[in-house]
């Protein structure tokens, strides 16, 4: 029987848009911004560094302004990697509430990075007040852990540190490449195909092991 639910962001917790945010890259100077943003893989050079948390937002900033030839603050590079964000899907928040209330523990992994955590995390983002990370047990997020999807020890690692059973646990992305780290540590796993119209095929997936 499935007890945990592991969520990824972009794609399924949230609809994705890409251009936008290549769109605001490329506004703050940065030549050739879609080389290194590539829709369905991971993202290149210092923006994949900063996400698996190989270099520091410092050292980010430094050799972003150098490719840009300006100095880069933290609060453009957040505005600029915000754009990737397009809106929640209706009724998730209350979903994800509704599953806790069953008696599942909910979590999210995410391959991120500090300037889009600083909007995640921040009062006000979810509706009724409450920030959204309440929503979940616990985030699990790329650059703080020094681990990448689809790496499987970052899926292990989630494991672990919640002493889950993973065949009673469920991984949720909207990349097969991702799938694969979670079915390697013995974890289901479940694709999703369409961000805004998921939730409905995802509850008759977990009717499946009730």
């Amino acid at each position: 029987m499935i007890q945990n639910l592991i969520f990824d962001w972009g794609g399924v917790l949230s609809v994705s848009q890409h251009q936008e945010a290549v769109d605001r890259f490329s506004a703050l100077g940065l030549p050739h911004a879609e080389t290194y943003f590539v829709e369905g893989k991971n993202w290149g050079g210092i923006f994949g560094q900063v996400e698996d948390g190989t270099i520091t937002v410092d050292d980010f900033l430094k050799e972003i302004s150098t490719l840009c030839r300006q100095e880069i603050t933290f609060e453009q590079i957040a505005y600029a990697w915000w754009g990737f964000f397009s809106h929640l899907p209706q009724g998730m928040l209350r979903q994800l509430e509704a599953w806790k209330s069953q008696g599942y523990r909910i979590y999210m992994l995410t391959n991120n990075n500090p300037f889009m955590m600083s909007y995640i995390r921040s009062e006000g983002f979810a509706p009724e007040g409450k920030s959204f990370y309440s929503y979940f047990d616990k985030l699990f997020v790329s650059c703080e852990i020094g681990l990448s999807k689809p790496n499987r020890d970052i899926y292990q690692y989630v494991l672990d540190d919640e002493s889950l059973d993973p065949a009673e646990t469920v991984f949720v992305d909207d990349r097969k490449q991702n799938l694969i780290g979670a079915e390697a540590v013995g974890m289901h796993t479940f694709l999703v195909e369409d961000s805004e119209n998921w939730i409905g095929p995802f509850k008759t997936f977990l009717r499946t092991f009730s």
